[in-house]
This record gives C-alpha cells, sequence and structure tokens, in this order.
C-alpha cells in the first residue's frame, strides 16, 4: 500500500512538474486590448509561467477547454491595494486573509501605495513567490514618504529622503507613495526616484497647511495623482475634501487643471467609489455581491456593526456626486484614468462596507454608472494600469512574453460590467487557482482577533 501511494504521489508530482508548466487554453473569448473587445480564443500558450507563440518546442501541452459562456480578461491590476488594517490605535498590514481575497476576484497584480509594515509585506512576497501561500503579485511600494509612514522623521534632510528612495529602490519598489509630505520633501521624492526609472504618486491636499496642491506636484513631474484632480480651485484656506464638496462640477475652471494632466501625461486614480462607500450611497455599482461580513472575524465584525455613521460619512455623501461629474468630464476631455481601490480596514474609523479584492468590481461599476464605457474601464484595470506603473511590457495584456496572468468569467461583461463579478478561474504566472476555494480559505481571517 505504501509503495503505491509513493508511486502515485511521485507520478503526480512529476505529471505536474512537466505539464503545468506548458500549457494551452483554447475556447471562449479573450479581451483583445488593443481594440478593447472580445474574439474567439483560438489558443492562449503558458510556457514556464509567460505567455507563448505556440511556436515552443514542447513535447506535452496540459490542454483545458473553455465554454462559449467563458470570458478571459489579463488579469486585474490595483494600483491602490491596501492591506492595511488599523485597530486600537495602531496599524498592522494583513498578510493571512487580504491575499486569498484580491487573488480570488482575479487581481493578479497588487500595488500597495504605501505599506504600514514593509519588511513584512517583502517577507509575503518572498512566501508568495515560493509558492508557500496564494496572492497576487506584490508590486512594492515601499513605505510611504511622509507623515502617514510611521517611522516618517519631520526632521529628514534632503539626503536622508534620497537614501530612503535607493534603499527601496534597491530592494525592488516598483514605484513610491507620498502623503502628508511637504513641497520641498515631494521635489526631492520625485527627483531621487525618477533616477532610478519609478514612478510617485501621492495623496495631495489642497495646499491647506503646508500641504501640496495636485497641480504644484504635476509641476514638479509627480507620475499620478489620487483622490482629486486638484488645481487652484481648490481653497488652501481649508483641507481637500472641505474644498471638493463646494466645487461646481460644470466651472469652466475646472479646464485648466484638466489640461495640465492630459498635457504633463499625468494618471488620475479617482478611487471613485470608495467615497460612494463611504458616504454609504445606495447605487447597484456599491452593493455587497458577496457578503464580506463573512470574511470577518468574529471580533473584527463586532466591532463594525458597533459603529455609528460620522461626519465623514456625511462628508462622502457629498463628495461622491461631485467626484462622479468630475470623473465623467475628465473622462471627456481624453484624461489618463487608473484603477485603485483605496480600501484600509479602518477599525478605529469605520468608514464604510467594502473589502479591497472585492471592491476592484465595484469601482469598475462606478465609473461605468458615471458613462465610461465597459470596454474602457476594462482597459484600464489591466493595460493602462500596467502603463501608469511602467510595466507593460510585463503584464496587463494577453501578449507573448508577459506574466501568464488571466482570469476567466462568466459572459460578456461589455454588455453587463457587474459580470466581472463571476470570477471563477484566476492563472497567476500559470498556476490555476478556484475562485471559491481561495474565498473559503480567506472566511472569518480579516482583522483582529480579540
Amino acid at each position: 500500500m505504501k509503495k503505491h501511494f509513493l508511486i502515485n504521489l511521485i507520478f503526480f508530482f512529476v505529471c505536474n512538474s512537466v505539464f503545468s508548466q506548458h500549457q494551452i487554453l483554447t475556447g471562449g473569448w479573450v479581451f483583445d486590448t488593443d481594440t478593447k473587445t472580445f474574439k474567439k480564443n483560438r489558443a492562449i500558450y503558458i510556457v514556464n509561467g509567460k505567455f507563448g507563440t505556440g511556436n515552443e518546442k514542447v513535447m506535452n501541452w496540459q490542454v483545458k477547454s473553455l465554454s462559449e459562456d467563458d470570458y478571459i480578461l489579463p488579469g486585474l491590476i490595483d494600483l491602490h491595494a491596501h492591506y492595511r488594517v488599523s485597530y486600537d490605535g495602531k496599524a498592522y498590514d494583513d498578510t493571512l486573509a487580504m491575499p486569498k481575497i484580491f487573488l480570488a476576484n482575479g487581481v493578479t497584480s497588487t500595488f500597495p501605495a504605501g505599506e504600514i509594515e514593509p519588511e513584512k509585506m517583502w517577507d509575503l512576497q518572498e512566501r508568495i513567490d515560493a509558492g508557500q501561500v496564494p496572492g497576487p503579485r506584490i508590486l512594492h511600494s515601499g513605505p510611504y514618504f511622509g507623515t502617514a509612514a510611521p517611522d516618517w522623521n519631520l526632521d529628514f534632510t534632503e539626503q536622508d529622503i534620497r537614501k530612503r528612495v535607493d534603499e527601496w529602490a534597491g530592494k525592488g519598489a516598483y514605484g513610491f507613495k507620498a502623503k502628508g509630505i511637504t513641497g520641498e520633501d515631494l521635489e526631492v521624492l520625485i527627483d531621487q526616484a525618477h533616477k532610478h526609472d519609478l514612478t510617485v504618486t501621492g495623496h495631495l491636499n489642497s495646499g491647506f497647511r503646508n500641504s501640496v496642491n495636485p497641480q504644484e506636484a504635476i509641476e514638479m513631474g509627480i507620475d499620478r495623482v489620487e483622490h482629486f484632480l486638484g488645481g487652484r480651485l481648490f481653497a488652501d484656506s481649508i483641507d481637500a475634501y472641505q474644498s471638493l464638496k463646494q466645487i461646481d462640477p460644470q466651472d469652466p475652471r475646472l479646464n485648466e487643471i484638466i489640461q495640465l494632466y492630459i498635457d504633463k501625461g499625468v494618471y488620475f486614480d479617482a478611487t471613485l467609489a470608495t467615497y460612494g462607500a463611504i458616504g454609504m450611497i445606495d447605487s447597484p455599482a456599491l452593493f455587497d455581491f458577496a457578503f464580506e461580513d463573512l470574511y470577518f472575524t468574529p471580533f473584527t465584525l463586532e466591532i463594525i456593526k458597533s459603529k455609528k455613521p460620522s461626519s465623514f460619512n456625511e462628508l462622502g455623501a457629498l463628495i461622491y456626486p461631485v467626484k462622479q461629474q468630475i470623473l465623467k468630464r475628465y473622462y471627456d476631455a481624453g484624461g489618463l484614468i487608473t484603477v485603485g481601490t483605496d480600501r484600509p480596514l479602518l477599525l478605529d474609523n469605520y468608514l464604510g462596507a467594502g473589502i479591497g479584492g472585492f471592491f476592484i468590481h465595484k469601482e469598475m461599476a462606478a465609473m461605468v454608472e458615471v458613462g465610461i464605457p465597459e470596454g474602457d474601464v476594462l482597459y484600464f484595470a489591466t493595460q493602462q494600469n500596467a502603463e501608469a506603473l511602467g510595466i507593460e511590457d510585463k503584464t496587463g495584456s494577453i501578449k507573448p512574453g508577459n506574466w501568464a496572468d488571466l482570469i476567466i468569467i462568466k459572459k460578456n461583461p461589455l454588455e453587463d460590467i457587474t459580470r466581472t463579478r463571476s470570477v471563477h478561474t484566476v492563472i497567476k504566472g500559470g498556476k490555476f487557482y478556484n475562485s471559491q476555494d481561495l474565498k473559503n480559505q480567506a472566511k472569518g481571517k480579516l482583522g483582529p482577533e480579540n
């Protein structure tokens, strides 16, 4: 009995080591990022974790056939993918549930947009890469630059900031995020990051209390901006959130900041849906399609259920319709848009429903809801997000040489964007994952235990 078991076990590992490296995916429909349409899938070749051409000299291919209802997309990229949990005055990056939730939802690459525990996140990435735990690619942002970082020192000199950039660039960061930074420090960050050919994004402000208005940051050379466009319509006597709720989305003076983004090729990550969630807006785009309460620990869920709406929830409700109209106006003008979720779990000040991995589907639906075509939104979440981070030669499209990252959903999302929520299979680096299995592994695991 033991002998037969060992023979079968050896056969299993041998077969997997051979066949899992050389695969052909046939049938279904595949998203073409060049035309933003779906085309009949003749064959997708996967060779050693990357997309192949079919001309490789491979003796044994493992063939998987899909149905007519299967639609294939490049793996989704979340450019504002927090793993952060905050509770009892402390914050940490969750490495237990969030990686599984992201991957289960078809998010194969995450840019954390500021890591609370960067060393811990590097360790997580190494364990994922080694196949020890399932999770998406972590396109590291390293620590925040600014007061959002637990270790930020207001006395940092220019050389301190340049050294900080060099250190994390040397470790393999894909870009950096500024939050709570002065104009002088941001200028140094941008300059040093660009020396490493890395991008910088920022959660900026209005200019209030020595903060940086996005318009100033663009003039410094920033690559992307989070949350709001900024510009001279923002009053520097109040913070950006208070200013944003007062802006008329049809004000012709908005043309100045929109055109500046376009002229400088700066990407805007609107994180639109997160403000709808904060504002507790009743919208099909924000519907909890996943029964997300199932993923929190009992202790965490008890905390969430005990929270009452706050003034920030009220502010989110005022901001959301303004952001909707501004984003549509920006899109119509030809502005560059990226997709990010921005869903940290803030238990000290719970800001509304939404877990990052599930939330990317809400963000895409919220964009469609304001009038952006489904094909463009899918393009933003894949190819354009890759371009914004400077990794379009690695991911974002299903092309030979790119990482073999893709997702399979049911039915055509160009007819109904909410169909992206039906992810049933995820392939990352050529490895197949069952979405439901990953979700089951994450249930009851997110947040503190007590």
